[in-house]
């Protein structure tokens, strides 16, 4: 029988998630509703009691939702790791981002800067924002920065030419064609983020919700997730 599956799905994860949507759509007689934000948002929209089948966002917010009596735990599957990276727009040159000390030089030189906004619960925001103040930069930062709502704004500040540089998922920098990688966060000051997706508790259609969650571990999905710069590795 035909599901359509609605599926809350972090926004760092939309560029690889979308390609395997289409491949499992195709295999299957089931279709996909999505709805994309920041983990924290999507918490609260569950947290209120919207209902969802599939969930996908970071490992421990999964696992603290799983304690909260709203997500399967042993359907969770992870789908791959990413780091947060430092975009330039195409044709920019690009910022030493390096080591510590150059990534400090960068961001200082930038004009102006975009980042996720850490109250609006975006991941790699909330992290950022931790970075500049362990390179003692952030008053000085935050007076040029803008704080997007979501990680996928802060590309498309980047790629219309808003801003000089910004701050997120190395997931969501790749997928913007107009914006390139400048280099990941240097050693030290790295966070790594571990996606993973589970089925819901008040799923409305539970078993085409796992037949997906199983289809995000075929080697069809992992090649898209490596595609999108999300890292297997155990």
């Amino acid at each position: 029988m035909k599901a359509k599956l609605k599926v809350f799905c972090a926004g760092a994860v939309k560029s690889a998630i979308m390609d395997v949507a289409q491949a499992f759509e195709n295999d299957t007689a089931h279709s996909l509703q999505f709805s994309f934000g920041t983990v924290g948002s999507i918490q609260d929209k569950v947290m209120r009691g919207e209902q969802a089948d599939v969930l996908i966002l970071t490992r421990p917010a999964l696992e603290r939702m799983t304690s909260q009596g709203k997500v399967l735990g042993e359907t969770i599957v992870d789908l791959g790791r990413v780091g947060v990276g430092i975009a330039v727009r195409g044709g920019a040159a690009l910022p030493d981002v390096s080591t510590p000390g150059a990534l400090r030089k960068s961001l200082i030189a930038a004009k102006s800067l975009a980042y996720g906004d850490p109250t609006k619960g975006d991941s790699s925001g909330i992290h950022f924002a931790t970075v500049l103040e362990r390179l003692d930069i952030a008053r000085e930062i935050n007076a040029k920065a803008v704080l997007a709502p979501v990680g996928l704004a802060v590309a498309e500040l980047v790629d219309k030419g808003e801003v000089e540089m910004g701050a997120t998922q190395a997931s969501v920098i790749v997928a913007c064609k107009g914006i390139r990688l400048a280099g990941l966060l240097p050693a030290g000051l790295q966070h790594i983020t571990t996606y993973s997706a589970a089925v819901t508790v008040d799923a409305a259609s539970a078993e085409p919700a796992r037949l997906f969650v199983s289809y995000l571990t075929t080697p069809l999905a992992k090649s898209k997730f490596g595609k999108a710069a999300f890292d297997q590795a155990s």
